[in-house]
């Protein structure tokens, strides 16, 4: 239990440190509804997951033994988070939205289909292959090779709903209708400033693949 309790906390700090999984469900929220970025969390929480189960199985070794194999992953994902990126500045630069009245809930944008929403957190967590040493670092602190099945299990289910529970909490606080408001006023300079940072993440993971 003491176990499982350390790397809740652990999983909790990595968790608040802004990253591009914490600026997809904040754009998400804002620019589309809440039920939309909660299909975006859980898209990230399940990739989370998928990382969580790869750590378990010793793929880190795997990419320990074929290097390469990290290095296209690495540069797939910076690709995708480029992408984003690039997207997001496209946005910046459209004609900016009328203002609407307060007690609409959300920005008139053409939505997006909620599993589109999912599939895209996915791989907006899925882009960055360190994830799995991360992973593979903070098990193996507090979980032996031997673990049983239930032990890794309730591992993995610590680790999802956490992470889940997280991203939703960022959901509900960024589609209030004050962000919503907030949103429609700096439109240009929040998409800019947020498509500024998933092409630094990309560059980063482009420029600094040790």
């Amino acid at each position: 239990m003491s176990a499982l309790f350390g790397i809740a906390v652990i999983h909790f700090f990595a968790l608040i440190s802004p990253g591009p999984d914490f600026f997809f469900v904040t754009q998400s929220a804002i620019r589309q509804s809440r039920k939309h970025a909660l299909f975006a969390a859980l898209g990230i929480s399940l990739s989370i997951l998928l990382w969580s189960i790869c750590a378990l199985s010793g793929l880190h070794f795997l990419f320990q033994k074929v290097a390469w194999l990290q290095q296209v992953l690495m540069i797939l994902g910076s690709i995708y988070l480029l992408y984003l990126g690039y997207l997001m500045l496209k946005s910046s630069l459209k004609k900016p939205l009328p203002l609407i009245e307060p007690k609409h809930e959300s920005v008139p944008v053409a939505h997006a289909s909620y599993f589109k929403l999912l599939l895209q957190g996915f791989l907006t967590n899925m882009a960055n292959p360190k994830a799995l040493i991360y992973f593979s670092s903070v098990f193996s602190l507090a979980i032996s090779p031997n673990a049983s099945l239930s032990e890794q299990s309730s591992l993995l289910l610590l680790v999802f709903v956490e992470s889940l529970l997280w991203f939703a909490v960022v959901a509900v606080i960024f589609s209030m209708r004050k962000m919503n408001t907030y949103y429609q006023k700096f439109a240009k300079w929040i998409d800019g400033i947020t498509g500024g940072i998933f092409i630094s993440f990309g560059c980063l993971l482009i420029f600094n693949r040790n």
